[in-house]
């Protein structure tokens, strides 16, 4: 390809690299200010260990379309929380003890993504804020539930569910679950490592489901995985400022921030 048919590409010229051909066609300036919006979201990961979706979003959302960012948010999703779903061993065991999670958590997916695909950009954008001002809600208000032991099966089977349905619409397939596995009793290092792992299966899923949807290509997936830099600079920045900003408090300042964040969405879904 020459130079001058480089310089006159367009995004709809590129069949299947939907999220290649939407950065390649932006200005320096946005394709720095994703870069920006993922430093900030890797942030949040480095401060309070969760989240980075949440925030991730409603920021790469002002700059490129819902369903780019779903997957540009994919690979990061995975290699952000890797490490935690490994720590400790007992990883076979943990992931049959998510089993009922996950049973929910695969057509959940696969709807949430068949929705997000079908819909125009607007109506993406009003699903996506309301999704976020929902799980910002409910993440803030954090309701405390204790499930008994015979509940735990349809329980987690339906949070899955839920769960995976956000998770195809807004890359933020963890909150629901994770209140989930907090009403099982879980704390500490054992929330920390079944929550990482449910996140890296629900993410490798979502990234196999969008580059199987002929939207997306394997590009793309180089392109996610790159992504996995910004991230990672502000999850080193995050952790060493974890000592010094109270989690909880920069928790609920970051949730506002989110709620307002989806009824700007909204407005935007609405009025454009």
């Amino acid at each position: 390809m020459n130079r001058a048919a480089k310089n006159t590409l367009q995004p709809g010229d590129w069949n299947d690299v939907v999220l290649t051909a939407t950065l390649y066609s932006e200005q320096a300036g946005i394709i720095a200010a994703v870069v920006c919006s993922l430093i900030v979201a890797g942030l949040l990961k480095g401060v309070i260990g969760i989240g980075m979706p949440i925030v991730a979003l409603p920021l790469l959302s002002l700059f490129i379309d819902i369903k780019s960012a779903a997957m540009l948010l994919s690979m990061p999703l995975i290699f952000s929380n890797l490490p935690q779903a490994l720590e400790g061993g007992k990883t076979g065991r943990c992931l049959m003890q998510l089993m009922p999670v996950l049973l929910g958590m695969i057509p959940g997916l696969f709807l949430g993504v068949r929705v997000l695909l079908a819909l125009d950009a607007n109506i993406a954008k009003i699903i996506a804020g309301l999704v976020l001002m929902a799980v910002g809600g409910v993440t803030l208000l954090a309701p405390k539930l204790q499930l008994q032991s015979r509940l735990v099966l349809p329980a987690g089977i339906a949070f899955g569910f839920f769960g995976g349905i956000l998770g195809g619409l807004a890359a933020m397939a963890g909150p629901l679950v994770f209140i989930f596995l907090l009403a099982k009793g879980l704390r500490g290092k054992e929330f920390t490592k079944e929550a990482s792992l449910y996140l890296v299966v629900s993410a490798g899923l979502l990234a196999i489901l969008l580059t199987a949807s002929r939207q997306f290509s394997w590009l793309d997936v180089w392109v996610s995985t790159a992504a996995m830099l910004p991230v990672g600079l502000g999850m080193y920045v995050g952790q060493h400022l974890r000592d010094k900003i109270a989690p909880e408090t920069f928790k609920k300042l970051v949730l506002i921030a989110v709620i307002a964040a989806g009824a700007d969405l909204l407005r935007h879904g609405f009025f454009s």
